[in-house]
């Protein structure tokens, strides 16, 4: 790999006096900014090179002739200057000079992650560090947001998409987090860790320099000899950047941190993969962890000769890679070297740039065959796909589970805040979480096309040797059956396999399907995949955290009527029947209902399947969407029913459809309540948190008492099965009830509790973390994870806020 190459001090820098060190160190520093910025304009292609160009021009200035124009939008970059590509783009569009804000109004202008490295491609992001100390009036902060939001628009017309993150020096320094989690923003869940990687992979592009990077390692405390250097004068603070050091940094943060590369995973699968190993070489050399930041900053400012890459990515590599050969875990090691060639060689690349990857492959031991079908991977299929999602979840959740192994080990309190572990639980569950009826989705980073010219469903029956149920075959039918290891797919209903294949794009309308079965036709086949295509649709709508926020209710509905067991092709005559008929058929009470197929997309994107056979189907599928549809909410957005009978295929149809309608009124009007939860006051399970002192006593008889210890009915709308959640309201008196929901929706209530609400909180989570031997291991290895919700008075009504949430800190400040 090309390197960067500095030439030795004629004097050992310990002899330098402050003054002296960071003159040498910007020198350092400009050389290293430099050599990236060029690596990185040799691969990107033109309008990359002018939204990388142009980026500190349009925050710089804000001219009604310039792009991005926004009235009142705060502009001004620290000490800026034209470079010539920026003076002739001004010169093109306005005669005279344009006069900067005299009062700059931010600080400095940072790009960091990929780019300037060896994995940088076509495809990266550019990721910008938008620094500010001085504070925005609302209309300003509303003005910067929608400016930033026509840079992005700007930049994603010219092929390119760009993440701003407004930073504040003081207010990151004392953990003080102005968003709570995104899709972008970490919120909580780093801190050091976050830091650590802007300090390995920072390059400025305008603005005040951050001082860290200009800091010799010295024997005396980061912030002594920066108060040392202020005192005389040599540093004036004004014109850095000081996002502090890692003198606190605290393995408190490991959980939070491997937490959101989870998250981050679900988009960006080879990059967290790459990630996450990273945190679990940091964790393994605690206390002295070996951050990668750290050796970069040791080496550009050594007093010897240096050649190095300081390439963030390649750091990675190597860091991991001696961590994982020192565990012997070789299996791990390939999935990294897969997950960082593939991170690599995504887009388009330059000659160079291939040419050092190859080369980097075959010191691996790698075949060409295997470079290939990795460059390949946007021609996978569905196999191909399938193994490298099996990898890289079991990585992701192998790493995970170690960190919260380290984490038990060191009795570790995580400082990731409630409301972001709850935000980020939910998304895990939903997408790692394996459950019954659950369809598993490949990850579209994967693979981008895995439909099937020709596709086969092969039904095995019960007194075959063969597992009984559905399997799917890639190719036309070759004999009568194909043997277990030539399947694709294989699930008990067909209603399953046939969901797993459309939602996963196989089974497309340019398939020709196949069918080898004794009870289904390949017409009525064909008929279900065009009623699913035609009103389900495939693509999942963005997800957002409100509806993360809500229960897993159902978004969109289909039930499937006499798909694999029709009763109605025993009938010999047809009459006009009754509703009762319907279900209680002739004298001989033989059911025209033999088999229900339901399949619904969550508000979590959840794709969730079951399928029902006997004279009591259908009883139990209204019953199976009656638990998924709450009290209070929207009904689904579409509820779709087809019936596949031989006979009475309408009336069979309108009588359903009329069945689950009601259905979803009942549970969705005002009209019928809700069961309320059963539950108890001051259970054991939690008496240890909130009422230690309390002597338990069986819940009274008395209705005016069983009234008082009710739960609030929003409770009862907010459940979510699966996981544990509190939930607090505040008295007159300041004490505070909790309500407590397992994760099979089981009330418990406690009363009047004093304290600080933080340290019940803490006090839960450090059950669960330090304690691998009981059933809360289940919670924290499946994502099951506790979440903290507040009840907040506004006006006549309320509502729940997560604990801690922006909007639950506004409500104290307003109060």
């Amino acid at each position: 790999m090309r390197e960067l190459v500095l030439n030795p001090l004629t004097v050992p820098n310990s002899c330098l006096d402050l003054a002296s060190s960071i003159t040498f160190a910007k020198k350092r520093v400009d050389a290293l900014e430099t050599y990236r910025i060029k690596r990185l304009l040799n691969n990107c292609n033109e309008g990359f090179h002018t939204v990388f160009s142009l980026l500190p021009v349009l925050i710089h200035y804000n001219h009604p002739s310039l792009l991005c124009y926004t009235e009142n939008a705060p502009y001004g970059l620290y000490d800026f200057h034209l470079n010539s590509t920026q003076q002739t783009y001004l010169e093109s569009l306005v005669e005279q000079p344009l006069l900067a804000n005299r009062f700059a109004q931010f600080d400095a202008l940072y790009v960091m992650g990929s780019l300037g490295s060896v994995t940088q491609n076509s495809l990266s992001d550019i990721d910008l560090w938008l620094c500010r100390s001085l504070p925005l009036c609302p209309n300003q902060e509303r003005a910067l947001n929608d400016k930033l939001d026509k840079i992005k628009n700007w930049a994603k017309s010219l092929g390119v998409d760009i993440h701003f993150y407004l930073m504040n020096p003081e207010e990151f320094s004392a953990r003080e987090y102005r968003n709570d989690i995104s899709t972008e923003h970490s919120g909580s869940a780093q801190h050091y860790l976050l830091l650590d990687e802007f300090y390995r992979s920072a390059i400025r592009l305008a603005g005040k320099r951050v001082l860290w990077l200009h800091m010799l390692d010295r024997d005396r405390p980061y912030t002594e000899v920066i108060a040392e250097g202020v005192s005389q004068r040599i540093i004036r603070l004004e014109e850095w950047i000081d996002f502090g050091d890692f003198s606190d940094l605290s393995l408190s943060e490991y959980f939070g941190a491997s937490l959101w590369q989870l998250y981050k995973g679900i988009n960006s699968p080879y990059k967290s993969a790459i990630k996450i190993f990273l945190l679990e070489s940091y964790a393994e050399t605690y206390p002295e962890t070996h951050l990668i930041s750290r050796k970069f900053k040791q080496l550009l400012l050594s007093d010897q000769a240096v050649s190095y890459h300081f390439d963030p990515y390649l750091a990675m590599l190597e860091q991991v890679t001696i961590y994982l050969e020192k565990r012997k875990e070789f299996n791990r090691l390939e999935c990294l070297r897969y997950c960082f060639y593939v991170k690599a060689t995504e887009g388009q690349l330059d000659d160079w740039k291939r040419q050092e990857l190859r080369k980097l492959a075959l010191s691996w031991g790698w075949h060409e065959q295997e470079m290939l079908s990795l460059e390949a991977k946007s021609e996978w299929k569905i196999k191909q796909a399938m193994r490298h999602q099996k990898m890289l979840v079991a990585q992701l959740l192998q790493s995970y589970r170690n960190l919260i192994n380290f984490a038990r080990k060191f009795h570790i309190d995580p400082s990731i805040m409630p409301q972001d572990t709850d935000i980020l639980m939910r998304k895990l569950y939903s997408v790692f979480e394996i459950s019954p009826g659950k369809v598993e989705l490949i990850n579209g980073k994967i693979a981008k096309n895995l439909g099937e010219n020709e596709l086969t469903f092969v039904e095995v029956t019960e007194n075959s040797a063969t597992k009984a149920g559905w399997y799917l075959i890639n190719h036309a039918p070759l004999s009568f059956y194909d043997s277990n290891k030539r399947y694709v797919q294989y699930h008990k209903s067909l209603n399953k396999l046939v969901a797993w294949a459309y939602f996963n794009g196989i089974v497309t309308a340019n398939s020709q399907l196949h069918l080898v079965s004794q009870t289904v036709s390949l017409s009525k086949l064909r008929q279900f995949i065009a009623d699913l295509r035609l009103s389900f649709p495939a693509q999942a709508p963005k997800m957002t955290d409100d509806d993360l926020y809500h229960p897993n209710e159902i978004r969109n509905l289909i039930v499937a009527i006499n798909l694999t067991k029709d009763p109605t092709t025993k009938l010999r005559s047809r009459r006009e029947l009754s509703q009762i008929d319907l279900l209680n058929l002739s004298l001989s009470n033989q059911g025209v209902i033999g088999s229900v197929s339901v399949m619904y997309r969550n508000m979590w994107n959840e794709i969730i399947t079951q399928h029902i056979e006997g004279q009591d189907s259908i009883l139990k599928a209204l019953k199976l969407i009656s638990n998924k549809i709450y009290r209070s909410s929207a009904p689904p957005q579409s509820v779709s029913v087809f019936c596949y009978s031989s006979q009475l295929r309408n009336e069979l149809q309108k009588f359903v459809m009329g069945l689950v309608h009601r259905c979803i009124s009942v549970q969705t009007g005002s009209m019928f309540e809700k069961q309320s939860y059963t539950f108890k006051l001051a259970g054991r399970k939690w008496q240890f948190v909130f009422n230690q002192q309390v002597e338990l006593k069986e819940l009274p008889s008395d209705e005016q008492k069983n009234e008082r210890l009710k739960a609030p009915k929003v409770i009862y709308n907010f459940a979510s099965e699966g996981f544990l959640q509190f939930f607090f309201e505040d008295n007159a008196d300041e004490t505070f009830n909790v309500y407590a929901l397992d994760k099979q929706n089981h009330l418990e209530t406690y009363l009047n509790c004093v304290g600080r609400k933080e340290d019940k909180i803490s006090r839960i989570i450090r059950s669960y973390t330090r304690n691998d031997n009981s059933e809360n291991a289940d919670y924290i290895e499946s994502f099951n994870y506790p979440q903290f919700y507040q009840l907040l008075k506004e006006e006549s009504d309320t509502i729940i806020v997560p604990f801690q949430s922006k909007r639950h800190r506004d409500y104290i400040q307003n109060m």
